[in-house]
């Protein structure tokens, strides 16, 4: 809103009497400023600025739309009693969403709508079914299958600490196996690093992120390491975003230290670059509860900008696996907000991956806007596959 007077308003050879009337429309507009101010105070009082940098708009709402369950009861549109404990997701070049359903030891695949595509491809553990947790899709030439000589395309960590790959059929194969080592995998990202390929898993168990080289032989573990992580929390999930790679940690759950301990403050977020070498903090504590699901928004819908937040910062989500709460931080790390509905923080029970498809693809422009998400809510005795959509209220 201008609020200066026009220079014909105040004129330098208005006689004393007009400079009365000038002083008082003077006054008047400075008290027409402050209520004008104030009501813009009182409009921002109305905004969720939870830390500093963008700012949630009021007028939107985060819809929360279900595409698939196990069960009926979650309102979601189709039903698949393949999907429990919706975990992992993974985007093939056609348009197909491939989803680790971890207490079945599957991945279903589907559209983006949810229809089922294929059958389930089995992850398999010994002679039996695994607990396949993260999954990437798997573009480039390396990460052969060494029994069957055929490039991987999907690749699962599993929580009995192995990792399996498929090319084709109906199951994928294991490639590698660390389950004697107590490892239990939970995240895993496929990452150039000069010139080469790797691996590289999340071992909730043992506090260490796994490498592998492209031919699915162990590394080392040497890597990741920051002491200023207080004991008893581990590296939860990992993903790259540009050149660098998030890395977030929940607490373990003491004795076994297999699962997370959820509460408030019970996490962090640390960035590392392709080598393993941490570059900085990220998040610590605050709104975080076993942080997991990592992505970069692609979109600006529901913020504005501030000054010392331009249009052009990226934003990063972190989703909340203990709360099912989403967080957003601008590129520095600075707390922006959570994800709302209704005036509330949005909650997805058991949230586990949130991730926009690939933007570069045509054969998701449909779709390029929604941010689908995994759960497995009622401690994970179900599952949940849907998407996120920003909408007016």
């Amino acid at each position: 809103m201008e609020n200066k007077l026009s220079k014909s308003d105040l004129k330098v050879g208005i006689n004393s009497k007009n400079r009365i009337y000038a002083a008082l429309i003077t006054f008047m507009s400075f008290l027409a400023f402050s209520g004008c101010e104030n009501y813009e105070s009182n409009m921002d009082s109305e905004i969720n600025t939870n830390g500093t940098g963008k700012k949630f708009k009021t007028n939107i709402n985060y819809t929360q739309v279900n595409l698939v369950s196990d069960v009926e009861g979650y309102n979601a549109q189709m039903i698949d009693a393949n999907l429990v404990n919706a975990w992992g997701i993974a985007f093939s070049t056609g348009g197909g969403v491939w989803v680790s359903a971890a207490e079945t030891g599957v991945s279903t695949i589907y559209d983006q709508n949810g229809n089922t595509l294929r059958a389930p491809v089995t992850v398999p553990f010994g002679t039996g079914l695994a607990n396949p947790t993260g999954q990437v899709f798997n573009s480039t030439t390396s990460f052969v299958i060494p029994s069957n000589g055929r490039v991987s395309r999907f690749i699962f960590v599993t929580e009995n600490g192995t990792v399996a790959a498929w090319s084709n059929g109906n199951a994928a194969i294991t490639v590698a196996d660390r389950s004697a080592e107590g490892a239990v995998y939970k995240g895993v990202e496929l990452v150039n690093n000069n010139g080469a390929w790797f691996l590289y898993a999340t071992d909730f168990h043992n506090g260490k992120v796994d490498m592998f080289d492209q031919n699915f032989n162990f590394v080392g573990n040497n890597m990741f390491m920051d002491a200023t992580i207080p004991a008893g929390f581990a590296p939860f999930n990992i993903k790259k975003i540009g050149d660098k790679l998030f890395v977030t940690y929940a607490k373990q759950l003491a004795p076994d230290n297999k699962d997370d301990e959820a509460g408030p403050g019970n996490g962090y977020v640390n960035i590392f670059d392709t080598g393993g070498q941490l570059i900085q903090r990220f998040a610590s504590e605050g709104t975080l509860n076993s942080p997991w699901g990592i992505e970069l928004m692609k979109f600006t819908v529901g913020f504005e900008t501030t000054p010392d937040s331009p249009p052009s910062q990226e934003t990063i989500l972190i989703g909340n696996f203990g709360d099912g709460r989403i967080n957003a931080y601008d590129g520095k790390g600075k707390f922006i907000g959570q994800f709302q509905k209704n005036g509330s923080p949005l909650e997805i029970e058991g949230l586990w991956q949130i991730s926009y498809p690939p933007q570069e693809n045509t054969a998701y422009e449909a779709s390029r806007n929604r941010l689908y998400f995994t759960a497995g809510p009622d401690d994970e005795e179900h599952g949940l596959f849907g998407y996120i959509m920003a909408s007016k209220k």
